[in-house]
Parts: C-alpha cells; structure tokens; sequence
C-alpha cells in the first residue's frame, strides 16, 4: 500500500540506507495529524484508536519519524525506565511500512533511537546503559532483527500477550 503523509520540521538526522535516502526526526505536535492518517492506512480505519496511537507517539513517548522525500516511512518511540540513574530505556514501538521494509530503514531507527536517547541521558548528567523491548515470542522476523542488532533475548513470559507469550531483549552500551 503507497500512502502519502506530509509534514515539516527540523532534521536531526540523514541517513542513507541502501538506495534509499531517509531522514529521521524527533515528532512534533504538527505530527499528529500525520500519525493519525499513518495508522488509520497502515493499521486499521479507526479514528479513536487512530487518534490515541498518534497522540500517544507525540505526548507521551520519545519517538522518531523516519521520512522518504515527504513520505513517513518509519517510526521508532521509546521511554525512560526506572530513574533516570539506572539508565534503561525501553523500545516501545519500531515500525517500517510494508514497501520500505528490507532497505536498512529500521536499523537507522534503532541508530537514531540510541543517539538520541544517548543524548537525553548526557544531558541530563546521566549514562544510557541498557535498551529493552518486549516482544511476541513467534515474530521470528523481529527476533532475527534484534539478535542482528546486538539485542540478547533473556527470558520469556509465558501468556503475556492474548496470543501468545511475550520475549524479553535487551541490549548492554
């Protein structure tokens, strides 16, 4: 499904990824709208949850937009977990539309994540010392992605999710 979604804003990062040139930055609230169209395209036609997930995206959660020329492509949010001392960060959400998956696009969001959540420790006289996600246990394709990303899976919870059981990565800096 090709989807366009405009939207401006400051770039923090470019990034070329194999043929495809993307930039990635940190959401704004004129995202919203992007978002909510994002979801109701890419996920299902729904304008409620549509409006929480963008919502969501923007007010509660760090997150990244990935962009192809004006076209979101991807998306990455993430939270602090425990004080600020512990240095853990959670991923709560990594996301590439179905025609940009396979160019590289979610690695240079994983990349865009850790600077930035790098940077928001640093600047707050902190380390980032650990990235965790939870994950369903059967995504294979998620799995092989993490474990190439230097992510380590650590435990299972069995029926976390309605499901299926839920896996549990984390990656040491």
């Amino acid at each position: 499904m090709s989807s366009r979604f405009r939207t401006t804003g400051t770039n923090e990062f470019n990034n070329l990824s194999k043929d495809v040139m993307i930039t990635i930055r940190t959401t704004t609230s004129s995202d919203i709208s992007v978002l909510e169209e994002l979801y109701r395209q890419q996920v299902e036609d729904h304008s409620e949850r549509a409006k929480k997930f963008a919502e969501d995206l923007v007010l509660r959660y760090k997150t990244l937009l990935a962009f192809n020329d004006d076209l979101v492509c991807g998306t990455i949010s993430w939270e602090s977990r425990g004080g600020l001392d512990d240095g853990i960060v959670e991923i709560i959400g990594l996301g590439v539309n179905e025609e940009f998956k396979r160019q590289g696009i979610a690695t240079k969001l994983v990349s865009a994540m850790i600077e930035s959540a790098v940077q928001f420790y640093s600047s707050n006289g902190y380390s980032l010392r650990v990235i965790l996600l939870f994950m369903e246990s059967t995504n294979e394709v998620a799995r092989e992605f993490y474990l190439a990303n230097r992510f380590n899976e650590v435990s299972v919870i069995p029926s976390l999710y309605p499901h299926d059981d839920a896996s549990i990565l984390i990656r040491h800096l």
